[in-house]
């Protein structure tokens, strides 16, 4: 095992858990120890799954397969969306709608709408209309912008789904297991293995942490095809950058109790 891998990945926070109160059973294989009531990952299996998940992710997309990455947490919006635009994939970053993949027809026909307003906005026939009728407008495309921004080119249902913390985004992973569709995931220590394909165990409430997977994703799930994103298409709604969320306090090696058997 590279030490400089190991070291790259403490450095950026990944060992950090959720409060050993509040995990998994599940995910036990996947904890080293615990300290101040915190669980530490074990990095030697992050570096592994991540390898693997990557080996996979890698092998869809040269059939050409299309990856829906799911990431509505504050800390993750920027870092997957960023990651969806450049390998032409599609992202949700800030709301999921319920129904999204089992009722598919109905979200086309909303994204069809939110694609209309769209034009209507740049194209400036928004500016002719009552001010009340034109506000009503605006406040429905800043709605459906919220929802669909990252969904526009996306004309059936995704290949594969990757969600970043599958505790977090529970109705996503449900509503993929219920399409039978492989779910792939950053999970932290409360997260159930059992709704996943495969995972990257990981902090997942740590902007470093989460930008550090996003980075290793990139080679991997480069996709051919139009990108997903709205960049250049509606300025007003274009997405800002979300405030980094202040890491937990650093864990120190020597700390960590290894966790009895």
């Amino acid at each position: 095992m590279d030490k400089k891998v190991l070291n790259n990945m403490f450095e950026n926070l990944l060992h950090i858990g959720n409060k050993a109160n509040h995990w998994n059973p599940k995910m036990k294989e996947y904890i080293y120890g615990s300290t101040n009531g915190v669980h530490v990952i074990n990095l030697i299996k992050t570096v592994t799954q991540l390898e693997a998940v990557k080996s996979e992710l890698a092998e869809l997309a040269k059939q050409g397969k299309k990856v829906l990455f799911v990431s509505t947490k504050l800390q993750a919006r920027e870092a997957f969306a960023k990651l969806a635009e450049e390998t032409n994939n599609f992202y949700v970053n800030e709301k999921w709608v319920p129904g999204l993949l089992t009722n598919l027809k109905t979200m086309r026909a909303r994204i069809s709408t939110y694609i209309s307003l769209i034009k209507e906005s740049t194209s400036g026939a928004l500016d002719v209309l009552p001010k009340k009728e034109k506000a009503t407008k605006l406040l429905e495309l800043e709605k459906l912008d919220r929802a669909f921004k990252g969904l526009k080119e996306m004309k059936r249902l995704p290949d594969i789904i990757f969600v970043v913390d599958a505790a977090y985004e529970i109705q996503a992973v449900k509503e993929a297991n219920s399409l039978n569709l492989p779910v792939y995931a950053m999970a932290s220590t409360n997260s159930n293995p059992d709704l996943l394909t495969n995972l990257i165990p990981a902090n997942t409430n740590s902007v470093k942490s989460i930008e550090y997977i996003a980075n290793e994703l990139k080679s991997v799930v480069k996709s051919s095809g139009t990108p997903s994103g709205n960049k250049g298409n509606f300025k007003k709604f274009e997405q800002k950058k979300a405030p980094a969320k202040k890491a937990p306090a650093k864990v120190e090696k020597e700390e960590v109790k290894k966790e009895e058997k």
